[in-house]
């Protein structure tokens, strides 16, 4: 048998006669503790120790391993013993965290999503609504009756109606006082801007101009009526005020 067989046994040989004498001739336990044996070789020496311990107490490796680390400690290169910690990303605390991450991140794509399908349907029924408008056909027809202020600003003039219940408005505003027989209506909604303007309409026969109206024509909020009259030449004069309430 030549060297190179010696020192490099062949792993299916050596588990057949795997003894002390092969340990010993082969040098496998310096090799063992130099980390030098193959993967194989190190758990049959390690299993074959394991059913032999006397082995290991008669080469009195455990008091070698203590002097071994009193010189090192000696020599100010003491050896940490103590069991490597697990990596973070090992850890369960890692883990639960990740999956309660991982389950609230797939809560909100679920919740972003069914916000953004709810908002597409809206939009879809806002721009219905503007294509076909804001009118609904009346289920009712009613009067009302009322007298403007004749001072601008008062508020105390007002008339309400309800945006949501269609109704044909026949709205007589009371103008026996004025001087004037023909009459301006302008319509202005509260911080947006001019909603309607009616211009020469004449009073009748009670002094009342007639409006008629759909209710649900104006969008809902407050609307600032002005009457102005207007005379056979030259300008015309604001004689009158209410406040329109939608709701």
């Amino acid at each position: 048998m030549n060297e190179s067989s010696t020192s490099r046994p062949n792993p299916d040989a050596a588990s057949l006669r795997f003894d002390r004498k092969f340990i010993e001739d082969n040098g496998l336990l310096e090799r063992y503790l130099c980390n030098q044996l193959p993967f194989k070789g190190a758990r049959e020496l390690e299993r074959w120790c394991l059913e032999h311990p006397g082995f290991l107490e008669e080469l009195k490796l455990a008091e070698r391993t203590q002097a071994s680390l009193k010189l090192l400690e000696a020599s100010g290169n003491p050896q940490d013993l103590t069991e490597p910690g697990v990596p973070w990303w090992k850890t369960p605390y890692f883990m639960i965290g990740l999956g309660a991450v991982t389950l609230f991140s797939v809560l909100g794509f679920w919740a972003v999503f069914a916000k953004n399908v709810v908002l597409r349907d809206h939009l879809a029924d806002v721009r219905a609504q503007l294509s076909n408008g804001t009118m609904a056909p009346p289920s009712s027809e009613f009067g009302q009756r009322v007298a403007p202020d004749r001072v601008s600003e008062a508020d105390r003039a007002q008339v309400e109606v309800n945006h949501q219940s269609p109704a044909i408005v026949d709205l007589r505003v009371n103008m026996a006082y004025a001087h004037e027989d023909r009459f301006r209506v302008t319509v202005d909604k509260r911080d947006q801007g001019r909603a309607l303007m009616i211009d020469n309409i004449a009073r009748d026969s009670n002094g009342d101009l007639r409006i008629a109206f759909n209710s649900s024509a104006l969008a809902g909020g407050e609307y600032d009526v002005r009457i102005e009259g207007l005379p056979f030449a030259g300008t015309p004069l604001a004689v009158g005020w209410f406040k329109l309430t939608v709701r």
